[in-house]
């Protein structure tokens, strides 16, 4: 299988190795930080979940999809989804290629984080 490097912020990326998502607790309602592999994709950043939809950071964006993440010095405020595989397969089969030519894993549940307009600071 041949792997497309064409995506520039794919090869901009490619060194960034983590992402620092904050959602809020899906019971707590606390703020909870966690340290992330990430890529990006048509302006949106894609995790992979480990343990699926049984993670803490992906129930609480099931419940409170308002997140903000950082990469490097950039700070963004969005909202987080979850990406079904059967409804979006190009968009799944893609982003797991983008992991596996980042970081030689891609198995699990993958969740998009879509930026607001307008809310890049640096």
């Amino acid at each position: 299988m041949s792997r497309d490097l064409s995506e520039g912020s794919f090869l901009k990326d490619s060194k960034r190795q983590f992402l620092y998502l904050t959602t809020e607790g899906w019971k707590s309602k606390a703020a909870h930080r966690i340290e992330i592999w990430y890529v990006r994709y048509q302006g949106r950043f894609y995790l992979v979940s480990q343990y699926r939809d049984q993670a803490d950071w992906v129930r609480n964006i099931k419940n409170h999809p308002g997140i903000s993440f950082e990469v490097d010095s950039d700070k963004y405020v969005g909202l987080g989804r979850i990406v079904d595989p059967d409804d979006e397969p190009e968009l799944a089969k893609r982003v797991s290629e983008l992991m596996e030519a980042k970081y030689q894993w891609s198995d699990g549940l993958i969740v998009e984080l879509q930026p607001e307009p307008g809310t890049l600071q640096r």
